[in-house]
């Protein structure tokens, strides 16, 4: 049975735009499993939110984050819930939507570098979901752009139609409401208006389908993407293994 886009989101206390993979179905018939969640920052989190992260069997948390994002917004020690926590930086200086917003080409620009310097980091995301125990959780920032594209070579991978790919996408738009009138006062401060700072909080779709031609013109598929990277016949078989059901 597919489930709506909205009810797989995961409520913590507090972080935002965190929702599972689940529940989509593929070209061949089967249904992609919970065990893959996708989250904006978890700096937020209160103890009650690692004791919800530990309920809902997260084992192991991948952070796309540059270094010094990490230590501007520092996540609360997991060590003690038992979940380990994968530094995988998809970049280490300012290759973010915002960071470019002075030369901002479009997020399609922006995500079509991703797959390249994020290579290591999405290995990394693809080995560690292949061996670890418990569910698994990947984010960056806001969770919507290193995030998203990590999102859509895991359901494009596990052979999610793009319309389902897409939507997964642009939903965050609407879960990161919440976190809108925090930012915009900051961006403002950075010499964005308030046009140009919510077109960078944006999820357009027609974003994501140059995403994915882009993904399947250079590598022919997510699958194609992966062995280009490096990961193993064994690998990829443990992602698809766990991915659907």
């Amino acid at each position: 049975m597919e489930t709506s886009t909205l009810s797989r989101e995961l409520r913590l206390e507090v972080a935002h735009n965190v929702r599972h993979l689940g529940g989509y179905r593929t070209g061949s018939g089967t249904v992609t499993t919970d065990v893959t969640i996708r989250s904006a920052s978890l700096h937020r989190l209160t103890e009650r939110g690692l004791e919800q992260l530990r309920e809902q069997e997260v084992l192991t948390i991948v952070d796309f984050r540059s270094d010094v994002e990490r230590e501007r917004d520092v996540t609360p020690d997991t060590r003690r819930y038992g979940i380990r926590v994968v530094h995988a930086p998809v970049f280490q200086h300012d290759a973010s939507p915002v960071g470019l917003a002075n030369e901002f080409p479009g997020f399609a620009a922006v995500y079509a570098m991703f797959p390249e310097m994020g290579m290591s980091a999405y290995r990394t995301l693809f080995e560690t979901l292949a061996e670890a125990e418990g569910r698994v959780l990947f984010h960056c920032a806001a969770g919507k752009d290193r995030t998203g594209v990590a999102a859509a070579l895991l359901l494009e991978l596990a052979g999610v139609e793009d319309e389902a790919i897409i939507e997964d996408y642009t939903v965050t738009e609407l879960l990161l409401a919440p976190l809108k009138d925090q930012w915009l006062p900051q961006m403002r401060e950075r010499g964005y208006d308030e046009e140009r700072a919510a077109a960078l909080l944006a999820a357009p779709r027609e974003d994501m389908e140059a995403t994915l031609r882009h993904l399947r013109a250079r590598f022919g598929s997510a699958e194609g993407y992966a062995r280009a990277i490096g990961v193993s016949d064994t690998a990829l078989s443990a992602v698809r293994a766990r991915l659907t059901a």
